[in-house]
């Protein structure tokens, strides 16, 4: 018999199940709340419809955050993972467990967008508001603005139809990893809290298996076998030219300098603490210090000597308050990355 947290995860789901296992997922692109036939940038064929409606899954606006010791944070177990930014001197997460139930979370200036069916998250710079279309594209989410109305495939990383169509998404850095590592890190951090306004149980991922199974739950255009669909990659795009690093190849404290399109790039991971991020830039780093229970993550350039952090900002030496400029990248699914950038080759180096 299914426990009362199954039986609402799966009363909750049924509709969406059933949606996705019928014919009418297909979409129809004579509908008048969606753009018509010839007007989309993407392949019209994988225009599907995830489950029915806009806002079938609801956004959420300018969530409650709470701090480290607050009883709305029982729901976070130290292995899930979350979204982390940085905002002036404050750090803000979003943890997977809400976002699987949400999708996107608009706080004014900025949004924090996840799909689960493909594991990409974005942090967007944008004040339009975006919600869930209930549409999807290769099996990622399609955004609306709430502005215009243009619909954004997330991973196509622009307005694929509307007003706003072929204007890119800026991104800007944000770290994935797990809440035991990020509030080592960062302990004064805030966090959204379950208290959402929406009857949700955030102590329970909604989609069963599909993290660790060969499932896609709907058509994509390219399949590609060179790794398992669900190893979460970091891909890097520049130019014509597009990389994926598996965040399972990294070592502890892992630093590699690469070249992809003609420009130079430094990721730093760590499988153990399911961490990368990427940075823009030529110079040369090493570890400084690497311990999160006494001093956190820092590195220095062969330069000038000058540390920075985890974010890509200088915290001493001759280059004190300088910022790399954060690099074209986000973590997904491999099978989602390769679907929209076939192009792709696999790093199968070391780090240096």
């Amino acid at each position: 018999m299914l426990s009362k947290s199954s039986f609402r995860i799966f009363a909750f789901l049924f509709p969406f199940i059933f949606w996705g296992c019928s014919d009418d997922y297909l979409l129809d692109l004579g509908a008048e709340s969606v753009p018509r036939t010839g007007t989309w940038l993407i392949d019209e064929s994988y225009i599907l419809q995830g489950c029915p409606g806009q806002d079938c899954i609801p956004s959420l606006t300018n969530p409650e955050m709470v701090q480290i010791g607050s009883p709305h944070l029982r729901y976070l177990d130290d292995n899930d993972v979350v979204v982390g930014i940085k905002r002036g001197e404050n750090t803000y997460a979003f943890p997977h467990p809400i976002l699987d139930w949400h999708e996107v979370v608009n706080m004014g200036d900025y949004t924090i967008s996840y799909c689960p069916l493909t594991g990409s998250a974005l942090h967007m710079l944008d004040d339009r508001g975006f919600g869930v279309s209930g549409l999807l594209y290769n099996s990622n989410l399609i955004m609306y603005d709430k502005e215009s109305n243009s619909f954004w495939p997330q991973m196509f990383l622009k307005s694929a139809a509307g007003s706003f169509s072929g204007e890119e998404l800026v991104i800007d850095r944000m770290i994935e990893t797990t809440w035991g590592t990020w509030k080592k890190l960062f302990p004064e951090t805030y966090v959204v809290s379950s208290q959402t306004g929406y009857s949700r149980n955030y102590n329970a991922y909604p989609y069963g298996t599909f993290k660790s199974d060969n499932n896609i739950n709907f058509p994509i255009k390219n399949s590609d076998s060179r790794l398992h669909p669900k190893r979460r990659v970091m891909g890097i795009l520049s130019g014509s030219e597009a990389r994926a690093y598996q965040i399972a190849d990294f070592g502890t404290a892992s630093i590699v300098h690469d070249v992809v399109g003609g420009e130079n790039f430094v990721i730093f991971g760590s499988a153990v603490d399911n961490l990368a991020v990427v940075y823009q830039t030529d110079k040369r780093f090493s570890v400084k210090t690497y311990d999160l229970d006494n001093g956190g993550i820092l590195f220095t350039d062969s330069e000038t000597g000058s540390v920075w952090n985890i974010f890509g900002e200088a915290v001493s030496g001759p280059l004190e308050s300088e910022v790399l400029d954060y690099g074209k990248s986000f973590i997904s699914y491999w099978f989602a990355w390769a679907t929209f950038y076939p192009q792709t080759d696999i790093w199968k180096g070391v780090g240096k």
